[in-house]
């Protein structure tokens, strides 16, 4: 793995030398290294979750390195994929004519083409692997490769949202607790963007965020993600070794709005196939998602959301044309300040998942 060092990134807060709050990447994304913030002195550790911090908030997305998931093993769950997508159409029929809540769906497109007119040029194989595992029986490698991919993903994912409790304020437990991270939803997706050299401006995925916590991506060695910083899409460049994340709508929420759920999109290649991977967690399903009191309570502005139930914000969003951000307007508290003693929102009755948007 290549040595980083810290290069002078602009757009990212500065040190005392003028330089990034931390190692950077290309168009200074910010860089995480996982190893020193949970295994460096006292004085590293509180320098990487500060940097975290940064990242979240001015970023909504970074790299993590030294992060324990194996290239050999990215490379597997990789090979898998092409090998479930060259399947013949009868040996996953089922999963094609899933309806976009069920727990395994092969398709194209969007996971609710039939209410989102966006023409996106993906294939895709979605499976839930939290609170249970599913997986398509075939390739009948992918189970065990999938067991252990997700298995390895929550667990970082969980140790950073431990980090980003702390990069708050907060104990490193406290959006754990809030949020009943062990029972947390989990899902898994690849994406399949064959190559298209057309002019029309047609996407692999449209500008959207993710509706879960935090989100995991790599990809096959083609550049296509796109990020949204001050304004601009930077395509997001890895470093060698390196897995993206992004911050998603439960993190803007819980935090109070801190920190920003990234908007993303995926860009289609005129020469080359690109393929990505995502692990994805969010909250439990049935926990009420809301702003942690402490942080409203500090915030002059009181409470920026209303609680909702996980699975509802997830219906909510997945039964709604792919639009931005606009998902977060049904708990954004409009006008009037929302005090922190305000009841959240939670419906009585249980309803069926829905699945993010991701790329």
């Amino acid at each position: 793995m290549s040595t980083l060092s810290h290069r002078h990134c602009p757009t990212n807060p500065k040190g005392d030398n003028g330089d990034c709050a931390g190692a950077c990447g290309a168009d200074g994304i910010p860089v995480v290294d996982l190893g020193v913030l949970l295994n460096g002195n006292a004085e590293q550790r509180s320098q990487a979750t500060r940097e975290l911090g940064h990242a979240c908030e001015d970023w909504g997305f970074f790299m993590v390195i030294n992060h324990g998931v194996p290239v050999a093993l990215q490379e597997a769950v990789m090979e898998a994929c092409k090998e479930l997508y060259s399947l013949p159409r009868e040996e996953k029929a089922e999963y094609i004519a899933a309806g976009p809540k069920d727990p395994i769906r092969i398709g194209t497109g969007l996971f609710y083409s039939d209410v989102d007119d966006a023409i996106c040029r993906r294939d895709y194989v979605k499976m839930i692997a939290h609170p249970e595992f599913h997986c398509p029986a075939k390739p009948a490698k992918l189970r065990d490769i999938a067991v252990e991919y997700s298995t390895r993903t929550r667990q970082l994912l969980l140790e950073l949202v431990k980090a980003v409790s702390k990069s708050l304020g907060l104990d490193s437990g406290r959006i754990s607790e809030a949020l009943n991270l062990e029972s947390c939803f989990q899902i898994l997706v690849g994406n399949n963007y064959p190559p298209y050299a057309g002019s029309d401006g047609v996407m692999g995925i449209s500008a959207h965020s993710d509706h879960g916590l935090l989100t995991l991506l790599f990809q096959n060695g083609v550049d296509g993600l796109q990020v949204k910083h001050n304004g601009q899409w930077l395509v997001a460049k890895p470093l060698p070794g390196s897995l993206f994340i992004m911050t998603g709508d439960q993190l803007e929420i819980v935090s109070n709005g801190r920190y920003k759920a990234v908007l993303h999109r995926a860009l289609v290649h005129g020469g080359d196939t690109r393929m990505s991977f995502v692990s994805l967690v969010g909250p439990c399903l049935d926990a009420v998602v809301e702003p942690v009191l402490e942080l409203a309570r500090n915030d002059p502005q009181g409470m920026k959301f209303r609680g909702i139930r996980y699975r509802d914000y997830m219906e909510h969003q997945q039964s709604s044309k792919m639009n931005t951000k606009a998902a977060l307007d049904i708990v954004r508290v409009q006008g009037d300040i929302l005090t922190c003693e305000n009841t959240p929102i939670n419906s009585t009755e249980p309803d069926s998942s829905g699945y993010s948007r991701t790329s």
